[in-house]
């Protein structure tokens, strides 16, 4: 049987936003699409200055599709 990982909720709000993973890395200040991958996956915890810069991107996203802005609970990345 295969084991399928259930998706993060950061990926569940990438791909709500019709986003790749480069194009949101992108649209960050500094965060590396390697970094934003592991991040996404869980598999590292996030320092709170790139978790911030993820959440900005994901609301300017949210801003230009007039849709009301997330606070860095929602993305419920683990943070250090």
């Amino acid at each position: 049987m295969l084991n399928v990982a259930t998706p993060t909720k950061l990926r569940q709000i990438r791909e709500s936003l019709g986003i790749s993973q480069d194009a949101l890395a992108r649209r960050t200040r500094s965060v590396s699409v390697s970094t934003y991958v592991r991040l996404e996956r869980g598999a590292h915890a996030a320092r709170y200055d790139t978790a911030t810069q993820i959440l900005d991107a994901i609301n300017e996203l949210l801003r230009e599709r007039e849709k009301p802005e997330l606070e860095l609970k929602d993305l419920e990345l683990r943070l250090y």
